[in-house]
């Protein structure tokens, strides 16, 4: 476990709730690609779907769609957070499936490619109530894994059960105490092409 001079947080190899960091963020993806646009904490840009299926002994936030857009006009949100549990954030992730990449025949193709893709990620940017906390790569655990798209997620997969790998940078804190909160991260992939984060106002109750 790693600690900052005012918020603990867990290390890659840390089992929060008594599960692998790589395996909340399988969980993670899972909890993402699953509802549909209209209901989709990634999609949303005020907080109002943050409840949205969330698990019992994690919370998840989430940026958004990586964009070509260098004036980040990312969402800022607001949402209650339950009181005693973690709080894991994706500063910026990828994932790797041949859903929306049809040249990823094997499973080598997949990691592979999500090796390559982890690797262009060149800002990893994460604060709370201003204090800043080094965001962790962390790889999917399994590193394969079966994973549903929404039909309805995005406009660049078709949807439907598929294999896929992810890596990225993650922050999971540890339980906070009651009180409100300000959190901001952003990062870029593709050497800085591509730009995700977010603002969140979060309540712990």
């Amino acid at each position: 476990m790693c600690f900052s001079m005012t918020f603990e947080y867990y290390s890659s190899n840390s089992k929060p709730s008594g599960v692998s960091y790589g395996k909340w963020t399988v969980l993670w993806w899972k909890w993402a690609l699953s509802s549909p646009s209209n209901r989709n904490p990634v999609v949303d840009q005020s907080g109002e779907f943050a409840s949205e299926n969330q698990p019992k002994n994690m919370w998840f936030l989430t940026g958004m769609f990586t964009e070509e857009d260098e004036k980040k006009r990312f969402p800022s949100r607001k949402c209650t957070v339950p009181l005693g549990i973690p709080i894991l954030i994706p500063v910026l992730n990828s994932l790797a499936d041949p859903l929306e990449n049809l040249h990823l025949k094997t499973d080598q193709d997949i990691l592979e490619h999500i090796e390559k893709q982890a690797n262009t990620i060149t800002k990893r940017i994460f604060t709370i109530n201003g204090e800043s906390i080094s965001p962790q790569r962390v790889r999917s655990d399994p590193r394969i894994f079966d994973v549903y798209i929404h039909p309805d997620f995005d406009k660049s997969h078709k949807g439907g059960y598929t294999r896929a790998a992810s890596d990225g940078y993650w922050v999971c804190l540890k339980p906070l105490p009651q009180g409100e909160y300000d959190i901001h991260f952003e990062g870029s992939c593709e050497y800085g092409r591509l730009n995700s984060g977010a603002k969140y106002h979060i309540e712990i109750v």
